[in-house]
């Protein structure tokens, strides 16, 4: 049983046959998002139950225990973890190692590059989400992204395609956009500034697995303003 909009406090536990994989998301995500690009690239049959971020239903800490996304379930088991998930589903099904390589070297250097990434969390949320502090916010968010754009010597952090490293940092680079609206007089995210990764972001715009979990720059602008009003619509858009 998939769901579209998201389940929250008073919603009941939705049967789980036996041997089916579900993915507990929402639909707005960039964490989630991970796991969706995952399952969409490796056509992985699964359903989704989209949660609440902020009021989840009760049942939901026995999965998660922090109530966050994404999780997987199945046969009882669960994980949690976006990276975590993203390795488990890469290795548990076929095709394997299309996103981190087979290579234990190359895939410690991937991992190493998706690790530095999450310098990325703290100014951009910095930057979504405070009441103040902008500036400061912004100032870090642009000295980060301008060290992360000298790592990409190819079309792809994978060379000619993309893999791991693309497709596990893609998720906040679909919202800087929207992220440059609502916060014009601090920062942009403009081809001026970045030419290297405003060019990447287009190319992975293109690819059809990041087309598959894709929402654009006026969706995620809306989704963000709900946020910042305090009323966060997590079923925009249903």
């Amino acid at each position: 049983m998939s769901t579209e909009k998201v389940l929250t406090k008073g919603s009941e536990y939705p049967p789980l046959e036996k041997g089916k994989l579900r993915h507990y998301s929402m639909r707005f995500c960039p964490f989630a998002q991970r796991s969706r690009l995952v399952l969409a690239r490796k056509k992985i049959p699964h359903e989704t139950v989209n949660i609440h971020m902020d009021v989840h239903p009760e049942w939901y800490s026995s999965k998660s225990a922090l109530g966050k996304v994404p999780c997987l379930e199945i046969n009882g088991r669960t994980l949690i973890e976006s990276l975590i998930i993203a390795e488990y589903l890469d290795e548990a099904y076929e095709p394997k190692n299309v996103f981190f390589s087979n290579d234990p070297w190359k895939k410690a250097e991937q991992k190493i590059l998706i690790e530095q990434y999450s310098g990325i969390f703290e100014p951009y949320y910095g930057l979504v989400k405070g009441s103040d502090g902008h500036k400061e916010a912004a100032e870090k968010l642009v000295k980060f992204l301008h060290a992360f754009e000298k790592n990409l010597k190819g079309d792809f952090f994978g060379g000619d395609h993309p893999d791991a490293v693309d497709y596990m940092v893609w998720p906040w680079f679909e919202r800087l956009g929207a992220v440059s609206e609502l916060r014009a007089d601090f920062f942009d995210f403009s081809a001026t500034e970045f030419p290297i990764l405003t060019a990447w972001c287009t190319r992975m715009a293109a690819d059809e697995t990041v087309k598959a979990t894709y929402f654009d720059r006026n969706t995620h602008t809306a989704v963000y303003r709900s946020l910042i009003d305090g009323k966060p619509d997590y079923d925009y858009g249903l």
